[in-house]
């Protein structure tokens, strides 16, 4: 018998998370992976990129990739208005190429508390980018593979 003792972990009781809002849904992300929300301005095009892959931006002196959720997942890219927004968004990867990247939102942020109890998975089939598909309370969400996208934007920019 090992005299190791099980080390306990802390289990936050709930995480501070956002329901950012997409045309065509919304996704849930935590509090501190999104760096700031900023204004709608047209991106430089990038050649030979997917579709999902609107141009670069260039925000705080970096080049941001600015993606299309909704495309990247499968669907189609509606019209753009000066009044959306844009949210860029930590990679979860602070040391790597592509720290930061930008979403398009449809609409304002919204702070959520979860916790266990209202958070449910949904059995859905899983498109490029999403890491779950949720209901927070009743609401359908997707949680984002932030770190998927991430690679899919490297691979085009470093091609």
């Amino acid at each position: 018998m090992s005299e190791v003792e099980a080390l306990s972990v802390d289990v936050p009781e709930e995480v501070s998370s956002l329901l950012l809002p997409l045309e065509q849904g919304q996704i849930l992300v935590p509090v501190d992976s999104l760096s700031e929300v900023i204004a709608m301005q047209t991106p430089m095009a990038v050649l030979d990129v997917p579709e999902w892959y609107l141009g670069d931006l260039i925000w705080r002196e970096q080049r941001l990739p600015l993606v299309s959720f909704e495309v990247m997942r499968g669907g189609t890219l509606g019209n753009v208005a000066e009044e959306e927004r844009i949210a860029v968004l930590s990679s979860g990867n602070p040391d790597g190429d592509l720290p930061f990247f930008a979403l398009i939102l449809c609409g304002t942020p919204r702070l959520v508390r979860v916790t266990p109890e209202e958070l449910v998975l949904r059995e859905q089939a899983l498109n490029p980018g999403e890491l779950m598909h949720v209901a927070l309370s009743g609401e359908e969400a997707v949680i984002p593979d932030l770190q998927g996208v991430e690679r899919a934007c490297l691979r085009y920019r470093n091609a």
